[in-house]
């Protein structure tokens, strides 16, 4: 069975997969970040959207990767799991060194 990270490695190979991929990398790392903290927590999406007061699809559609969840998402989905949400800006050199 191939794993996933293999699957992405070859993918990334592509050129125009690569810049697609690039082009929504924020997107990506905002949804893998939440997605960690939440299992990190030992939180289902269930249980998240019992704490928010909304459906387990509402917090699937927070934690994808398809758009950007607003601020006020995040800080109630961050109160959910017993997180404080911050954010960092970084310059792109700094961006490009991690």
């Amino acid at each position: 069975m191939t794993k996933l990270a293999d699957l992405k490695t070859k993918w990334l190979k592509d050129d125009a997969v690569r810049k697609e991929y690039e082009a929504h990398s924020y997107e990506f790392e905002i949804a893998q970040a939440l997605i960690e903290a939440r299992t990190n927590a030992g939180l289902t999406q269930a249980d998240v959207a019992k704490r928010m007061g909304t459906t387990q699809s509402a917090v699937a559609r927070i934690e994808g990767a398809s758009h950007l969840p607003s601020m006020k998402s995040i800080i109630r989905y961050a109160t959910a799991i017993g997180a404080k949400p911050m954010l960092t800006l970084l310059s792109g050199r700094e961006r490009l060194s991690h």
